[in-house]
């Protein structure tokens, strides 16, 4: 399996990062999308109009890959988490055939740069305190750290937004008719699009349906279309906050047998799905060497990517401390798994 961890284009994909990843022996990275900051070098971004145009071009997606590469590491996926652009895609309103075309557009070119996996996600996180959907982030965790936590007790009270209520019924309408229209353009173009959960899996926050929660919703996915080119994300965070861990092992098993799973997100939380914590991997509930060796068992030799985690005293606005502990801890339970074959 490949040792992953993700740089976000317009602020955390710096030559700095880029050297701080090849010497902890990260072998891929994923890019992900955020805001340009300002006042910062823009040599240190290949690929930066990726974040302005409709679409992603294949100057941008070769300019990116290259020089991801250039510092002996493999781009093994981008992650589109631009909201506008597939905002009346998942609302099904007036203009969403126009983002779907922009979308497949963005697909080809990824075929034709080389960019073999493409993350997203369908949900709105509308109401949301937090980046994503978390309710405070000043909890103390181990030796102090900082931890963030889910508390549904007190999610649930965010009011409406200007989104109003949108129902289960509305987003699994759109999205049915977002796949059909844009899975055989992926695999046309040899990209598998992965679907990560809802997170938290909860039914709804802010009035808004939340529908990837599930084992079941995945199963309703991959019916929509059965393309390979139909994967997902197989977060254990998120299936160790749905499920118990005998119920994640299964999980692994009978996704991974149907050769679903493009990335893992490897992730530590305690609690349940309505009040959990994120924890470092070591110290959450979920064994992660059996996890691992599970994946194993499938034939998963894909990306395993590190995830969000407590912050450490001390550390940098990108979290350098706790992404080296990560990274390490993630080699460890790789190398114990091979070693107990």
């Amino acid at each position: 399996m490949k040792i992953c961890d993700r740089l976000t284009l317009g602020s955390s994909l710096t030559e700095e990062n880029m050297v701080f990843m090849k010497q902890l022996g990260v072998n891929s990275i994923t890019v992900g999308f955020g805001e340009k900051k300002q006042n910062r070098p823009t040599q240190n971004y290949p690929g930066i109009k990726l974040l302005d145009s409709p679409c992603f071009e294949t100057s941008d997606l070769v300019a990116l890959r290259e020089w991801v590469e250039s510092y002996g590491l493999e781009l093994s996926g981008i992650g589109s988490r631009l909201f506008p652009r597939y905002e009346k895609i998942l609302l099904g309103q007036t203009g969403r055939d126009e983002q779907i075309d922009n979308w497949n557009k963005s697909l080809r070119n990824m075929g034709k740069a080389g960019i073999p996996q493409l993350m997203y996600i369908y949900s709105i996180d509308a109401g949301a305190k937090l980046p994503i959907w978390r309710t405070s982030s000043e909890n103390v965790g181990r030796g102090g750290t900082k931890i963030v936590r889910f508390n549904f007790e007190v999610a649930k009270k965010t009011p409406l937004t200007r989104y109003g209520e949108i129902s289960e019924a509305t987003l699994w309408d759109s999205l049915t008719y977002f796949l059909k229209a844009v899975i055989p353009v992926a695999e046309e173009a040899s990209v598998k699009m992965v679907l990560h959960p809802d997170d938290p899996q909860v039914p709804s926050l802010a009035g808004i349906a939340r529908i990837i929660r599930s084992t079941e919703s995945f199963d309703r996915v991959f019916r929509i279309m059965p393309n390979k080119a139909n994967g997902m994300v197989f977060c254990l965070g998120c299936f160790a906050q749905m499920m118990d861990n005998e119920h994640v092992y299964k999980a692994i098993k009978h996704f991974g047998s149907e050769g679903r799973i493009g990335y893992v997100h490897f992730r530590g939380v305690t609690g349940t799905l309505k009040k959990f914590d994120e924890v470092f991997p070591d110290e959450g509930k979920l064994d992660m060497l059996q996890a691992v060796k599970v994946l194993k068992e499938v034939g998963f030799n894909g990306v395993v990517r590190i995830d969000h985690a407590p912050e450490l005293t001390g550390d940098t606005e990108y979290g350098h401390r706790s992404h080296a502990f990560q990274i390490g801890y993630l080699k460890g339970i790789l190398q114990g798994a091979s070693a107990m074959e």
